[in-house]
């Protein structure tokens, strides 16, 4: 059973207007298009050498040098993307991240992966549907979709509950691991799991 929300990733911004260059131009020679996207594995994180890397590092790399730029990937704080993107310190954005409600904050390129959202508990927790987390603990990482959906309440099948943690991407495993929440409400992607088998997911919204 699986609590779930179709989210598409985006690449927001500044991705209009951009030209292709001639192609035998040396890669040191193409523009630098800044890139902006948090520690979010397996989409975005640094390797054993420092160096940016993931699905969105990989897929970004190569959109851009087809329209002959070089990409330049630094790592941000998530929760000032916008104004990040409209000082101009970074040129655009990529993540998972819903268009859905955002349509106007942002220049969107279109979506590139869809995904789902799901509610994780552990193993041995009592949690098997989304009403049993009446009045329990949920963390959802800062300033996402997910942590909208709670903080607002418009479903009638969304719970009230006891708190609602919002915490970076890393903290929301470790943290369940460590029972200090009953579940959290995060993108499931199991190779990124040192143990899959360990969660349980509750179930779907259908949306």
């Amino acid at each position: 059973m699986i609590a779930g929300i179709l989210l598409v990733g985006i690449i927001a911004v500044t991705l209009t207007g951009c030209k292709h260059t001639d192609s035998s131009k040396k890669e040191t020679e193409k523009p630098v298009i800044t890139l902006g996207s948090d520690n979010y594995p397996p989409y975005n994180y640094l390797n054993e050498d420092g160096v940016p890397t993931g699905i969105d590092v990989e897929l970004a790399t190569e959109a851009f040098k087809r329209m002959g730029y070089q990409v330049d990937v630094v790592q941000i704080n998530w929760e000032k993307k916008k104004e990040l993107v409209e000082s101009g310190e970074i040129d655009c954005i990529m993540g998972c991240f819903s268009m859905e409600g955002r349509l106007d904050d942002y220049r969107w390129a279109g979506p590139y992966i869809a995904s789902r959202q799901v509610v994780a508990v552990n193993e041995n927790s009592d949690i098997y549907k989304l009403s049993d987390l009446e009045g329990k603990n949920l963390a959802v990482q800062s300033t996402t979709k997910p942590e909208g959906i709670f903080l607002n309440r418009m479903d009638e099948r969304i719970p009230k509950l006891e708190n609602l943690i919002s915490l970076g991407h890393r903290e929301l495993i470790y943290t369940l691991e460590e029972m200090r929440q009953d579940g959290t409400f995060l993108k499931i992607i199991e190779k990124y799991l040192d143990d899959p088998q360990k969660y349980l997911e509750v179930d779907d919204l259908g949306y």
